[in-house]
C-alpha cells in the first residue's frame, strides 16, 4: 500500500496513525487533524504540490547542512561520531574542528574529508548528498558544549554537543526512604496572610514539619500566572514557566514594605484594611480582590525603593537583573506590554491582537517601548526578585530544619498560548492546536488542557535551550521536582481548535534527547525527579524512568489488579505513592463519591450509564480497600464499605491506608493534609473551569494547628518509625 503524501509527512513530522482508547477501541486520526498539526507546524499544506514540496524540504533538511543543530548522548556511551552531511561533489579538503566545553576547557583536532568514512547517502531533488563521520577522540564531562568546524574553502558549522549523565540525580545516605506532606501552597491559612497561603507560611509549614520526621513538602506549580488578569488563577496554565506567582509574595515579609512611608500609608488606612478584612476570613481564595490589594502595596513600595530610599537593596536588586536578563527580561516586558495594551476602550490581552509591530519580542517597537516604559518593567522584574526571594527563604528554612530534600515542586506540562513564555517563544510553538489527554479515569470524555505544545521539530532546531531553560528554572530552590504528565518527554496529544477532546491524535517527541535533558538538569541542580506517568502509558515509558532513576507516580486508587488492591511488597521501589492527587477528592469526599456525584451534577459523563458503572466500581473498590487492609491486620474487617464516613472514621482509615504504603518499598511517600484532617473536598474538577471551586479551596487551621493536629502527628510518627 502506498502511502499519500499527507501520511508520509504525517508520520515523518511526528504524528501518530491512531491510538488505543481506556475503553479499547482503535482510533484512526483523521485526515482532517492530521492537517490542523501540520499546518501548525508550520508546513504548506493548501495543495498536493505543496504537500509533496514540504515533504521533501523535511526529508532533505539534515542532508542540506554540515551539522544537526544539536547532538545529544550520555557520558557513559561511546565518545560520539560527529555526522556532517555535505554535496557527494564537495572537494575532499582539509577540516579543522573545535570542542569548547561549558567548563571552559577547549579541545581541537583536524582531519581529512576524503579520509572520513562515509556513513551513508542520500538523493535529493537536485543533487546527491553523502554523510561522513568524526569520532572524537573522548567523552567530554556532562554539560551543554559547543562543537565548531572550519574547512580550507570557507566553510564554517557549528553544534550544540550536550552530554547528560546517565541517570538523574537520586539522595545518597541515610535516609533513602522518604516521606513528607502534599499541598497547594494558596490553601494555606493564617493570620499573617492576605487571603492566599504565601512563601512564609511555606517557610513556617516546612520547620513544623520537619520537627515531625517529614522529609519534603510537596506543593503545586508556582509558575507565573497573569497578573493584569487575576481572575485566570489555574496552575497549571501558567503565562510563564520561567517565573513565579506574585501573589505568593508575602507583602508584610518584604524589608522595603517596613521603610516605605508610602505603603505604610496605605497599609494602615482604615478603609484599605476594611477591603483586606474580607479576603483574610474567605473560605476560598478571592484572587482578584488578594492581586488587587498586594499589587497596590507593592507598587508603593517599589516607589520608595526606585526613589532611593534603600541604595543596598535597590543595588541588590540591579544585581538580580544583571544575572537574570534572559531569563526574567522577556517576561517583564510582556508583562509591561500586556498592562498597556488593556487599558482603555476596548482591552487587549492577547499578544496577537496587539499591533503587529508588538507581536515580536525582537522587533524594533519593544526595544523602543521597553526604554520609554524602563520603570514600569523595572517593577515587574522586581516582584520577580521578591518572589525568587522569598521561595528561596521557605527552601532554606526546611533545609535548616532538617528536610533532606525540602520543597518539591510541580513543572507544568505546558503553557497559556497567550502568556508571556509564548509570546517569547512563539517560533517554537504550535499555536493553531492545544494539548489535552484522550478519555482516561479522570475524565471519560478527554481533556483540552487550552496548552500551547513545543514543536518537536522547532524544539530541536533550536538545541532544546528552552527546555533545558524551563527544567532549570523550576529545579531551582528545590529537592524534587514532579514533572506533570512525563508522558510528554516521548509523545503529547494534541487537539486541534475547536474540536472535541476525543479527536486528536498523539505526537511524538525526541524521546532520548528529552530523557539526557532531564538527567542533566537533574544533576545540574542535585534535584530528585518524579514523573507523573498516570493515564496511557505508552509502552516502555515506564523502563526507560525507572533506568535513569526517574520515579514513577503512583495513586493507591488506581493500584488494583482484576479483583484486590496490590499488596505493599507489589509496589515498586523506583516510585512515588501516594493516596490519591490534586485531580482526586481527598479520602474522605473519595469514599463518599462527591466527585461522581458532582460529574453527574455537571453532565460530565458523555453517557448516562458511565456514572452508573463508576458508581458501581467505587463501591467495589472501598470493599476491598477494606478486605487489603485488614488483610494486613490495619483494619477491623468489618469497617463500614457504606458512605459518608465521620471524620473520626476518615481519620481511622487514613491511618491505615498511610501505614499500608508504608509498608512499600517505594522511595517515596505524600501525605495529603486534607485526608488526615477528615475532609472531604477536591481541589480540582478535571474537565470543569468555572462550574467547581477549582485552586480557591482554603484550610480552615493555619500551618501551626494542621501540625499540632493529634491524629496528624500519630500518623507523622508511625511513618517516621517505618520509613528511614
Amino acid at each position: 500500500m502506498t502511502l499519500s503524501a499527507l501520511d508520509r509527512l504525517a508520520n515523518l513530522a511526528g504524528i501518530e496513525e491512531g491510538w488505543w482508547d481506556f475503553f479499547g477501541q482503535y482510533r484512526v486520526v483523521s485526515d482532517a487533524t492530521k492537517r490542523a498539526f501540520l499546518s501548525a507546524m508550520g508546513f504548506a499544506i493548501e495543495s498536493e504540490e505543496a504537500l509533496l514540496q514540504s515533504l521533501a524540504d523535511l526529508e532533505s533538511r539534515s542532508w542540506r547542512r554540515w551539522l544537526e543543530p544539536v547532538l545529544v548522548t550520555k557520558e557513559n556511551d561511546a565518545p560520539p561520531t560527529i555526522l556532517l552531511s555535505l554535496a557527494a561533489d564537495h572537494p575532499d579538503e582539509p577540516m579543522r574542528w573545535s570542542l569548547q566545553e561549558d567548563n571552559g576547557t577547549l579541545h581541537r583536532g583536524q582531519a581529512d574529508l576524503g579520509q572520513l568514512p562515509v556513513i551513508g547517502q542520500f538523493q535529493a531533488t537536485d543533487r546527491l548528498y553523502r554523510r561522513l563521520g568524526l569520532s572524537l577522540p573522548g567523552m567530554p564531562w556532562p554539560g551543554v558544549h559547543l562543537f565548531h568546524i572550519e574547512t580550507d574553502s570557507g566553510i564554517c558549522a557549528s553544534m550544540t554537543l550536550i552530554v547528560a549523565p546517565a541517570q538523574a540525580h537520586s539522595p545518597g545516605g541515610n535516609p533513602k526512604r522518604f516521606w513528607g506532606f502534599a499541598t497547594q501552597l494558596y490553601a494555606l491559612n493564617g493570620q499573617e496572610n492576605w487571603g492566599v497561603g504565601d512563601f512564609s507560611a511555606l517557610a513556617a509549614l516546612g520547620r513544623q514539619a520537619a520537627t515531625l520526621g517529614a522529609s519534603t513538602i510537596g506543593i503545586n506549580p508556582l509558575h507565573a500566572l497573569f497578573a493584569n488578569q487575576p481572575e485566570r488563577f489555574s496552575p497549571y496554565s501558567p503565562s510563564s514557566r520561567h517565573c513565579l506567582n506574585i501573589v505568593y509574595i508575602d507583602v508584610a515579609a518584604v524589608p522595603e514594605f517596613r521603610t516605605s512611608p508610602q505603603a505604610q500609608a496605605l497599609f494602615h488606612q482604615p478603609a484599605w484594611q476594611k477591603r483586606l478584612a474580607p479576603a483574610k476570613s474567605a473560605k476560598q481564595v478571592d484572587y482578584p480582590l488578594v492581586g488587587r490589594l498586594k499589587r497596590e502595596v507593592l507598587e508603593r513600595v517599589w516607589q520608595s525603593l526606585s526613589q532611593g530610599e534603600s541604595p543596598e537593596r535597590l543595588a541588590a536588586f540591579r544585581s538580580f537583573q544583571a544575572s537574570s536578563e534572559q531569563r526574567i527580561g522577556p517576561f517583564a516586558t510582556f508583562e509591561a506590554l500586556q498592562e498597556f495594551f488593556m487599558q482603555g476602550p476596548k482591552p487587549r490581552s492577547y499578544w496577537r491582537d496587539w499591533p503587529k509591530k508588538y507581536q515580536d519580542p525582537e522587533s524594533k517597537a519593544v526595544t523602543q517601548f521597553a526604554r520609554a516604559h524602563k520603570d514600569r518593567i523595572d517593577f515587574f522584574w522586581y516582584l520577580q526578585w521578591l518572589a525568587e526571594e522569598q521561595l528561596e527563604q521557605a527552601q532554606q528554612a526546611c533545609r535548616t530544619a532538617g528536610m533532606a530534600l525540602g520543597l518539591y515542586r510541580d513543572l507544568a506540562v505546558g503553557i497559556a498560548g497567550d502568556g508571556a513564555e509564548a509570546w517569547a517563544n512563539q517560533a517554537l510553538l504550535c499555536l493553531g492546536v492545544s494539548v489535552g489527554a484522550p478519555p482516561d479515569p479522570l475524565n471519560l470524555a478527554g481533556q483540552d488542557w487550552g496548552l500551547a505544545p513545543f514543536n518537536p521539530l522547532a524544539l530541536k532546531e533550536a538545541a532544546y535551550q528552552p527546555l533545558l531553560a524551563v527544567l532549570e528554572a523550576n529545579m531551582s530552590h528545590a529537592g524534587a521536582l514532579r514533572l506533570d504528565h512525563a508522558m510528554s518527554l516521548q509523545r503529547l496529544y494534541w487537539v486541534p481548535r475547536g474540536c472535541k477532546a476525543d479527536e486528536g491524535a498523539y505526537v511524538r517527541y525526541p524521546v532520548d534527547d528529552l530523557f539526557h535533558l532531564v538527567t542533566l538538569a537533574s544533576a545540574r541542580a542535585q534535584c530528585l525527579v518524579i514523573g507523573e506517568d498516570l493515564g496511557t502509558v505508552p509502552d516502555g515509558f515506564r523502563a526507560r524512568m525507572a533506568e535513569r532513576d526517574i520515579l514513577g507516580y503512583r495513586l493507591l486508587v488506581f493500584e488494583q489488579t482484576e479483583d484486590r488492591f496490590k499488596r505493599p511488597d507489589e509496589m515498586s521501589e523506583q516510585t512515588l505513592v501516594a493516596l490519591g492527587t490534586h485531580d482526586l477528592p481527598s479520602l474522605g469526599g473519595w469514599w463518599a463519591g462527591i466527585d461522581i456525584a458532582a460529574r453527574t451534577r455537571l453532565a460530565l459523563y458523555p453517557k448516562a450509564a458511565m456514572e452508573e458503572e463508576e458508581a458501581r466500581e467505587r463501591a467495589t473498590s472501598r470493599l476491598r480497600l477494606v478486605a487489603a487492609l485488614a488483610e494486613e491486620k490495619l483494619l477491623d474487617p468489618h469497617f463500614p464499605t457504606t458512605a459518608p464516613l465521620s471524620v473520626k472514621q476518615c481519620q481511622q482509615l487514613a491511618h491505615a491506608l498511610y501505614n499500608y504504603l508504608a509498608r512499600s518499598p517505594a522511595r517515596l511517600l505524600m501525605v495529603q493534609f486534607e485526608d488526615v484532617l477528615g475532609l472531604s473536598m477536591q481541589l480540582n474538577l478535571p474537565g470543569t473551569v468555572d462550574q467547581h471551586p477549582n485552586w480557591r479551596w482554603r484550610f480552615s487551621l493555619d500551618p501551626a494547628a494542621m501540625t499540632s493536629e493529634p491524629s496528624l502527628k500519630r500518623l507523622a510518627d508511625l511513618l517516621s518509625s517505618h520509613i528511614s
